[in-house]
């Protein structure tokens, strides 16, 4: 998602004269970076004995670029409101495709109940920049304790 923002300067000339200079601002992963495009969340997360699963969906493209795709992460943190936490991460394609991702992790303290989750999706690009898109959701930890 590209957004641009336009900022006016205001200088005021020792002759007393008024001048307005108009600037553009751009995200810092624009000329070529990705575009990065959506991140969605299942609603459950999966316990087992001793490893958690989330997954969802993603699409992302990377404009621009010198191969028509791009390797990337979707990196995952559940935090409980106990403290409990874990993370954990997988490895994506950009290439404007709308793929499943899964990422299994230690369960650690993790139980039963309503968890945070804290995400990214990180993809680089060809000028060796790592753009990220953020992303937060609220889950409900199932199955066996």
């Amino acid at each position: 998602m590209s957004v641009t923002r336009t900022l006016t300067a205001l200088t005021l000339a020792a002759t007393a004269a008024l001048t307005t200079t108009a600037l553009a601002v751009a995200p810092a992963h624009a000329g070529g970076a990705p575009n990065l495009g959506t991140v969605t969340v299942d609603h459950q997360v999966r316990l087992s004995a001793d490893r958690v699963s989330l997954g969802g969906t993603y699409t992302c493209t990377v404009p621009d670029a010198a191969v028509a795709s791009g390797p990337g992460t979707i990196g995952i943190e559940l935090v409980a409101r106990s403290g409990a936490s874990t993370s954990g991460q997988v490895a994506v394609t950009c290439d404007g495709t709308t793929r499943p991702w899964t990422v299994t992790a230690p369960a650690g303290a993790l139980r039963q109940g309503r968890v945070w989750v804290h995400g990214h999706l990180e993809v680089p690009d060809a000028a060796g920049n790592t753009p990220w898109n953020l992303f937060d959701a609220t889950v409900t930890v199932v199955g066996r304790a």
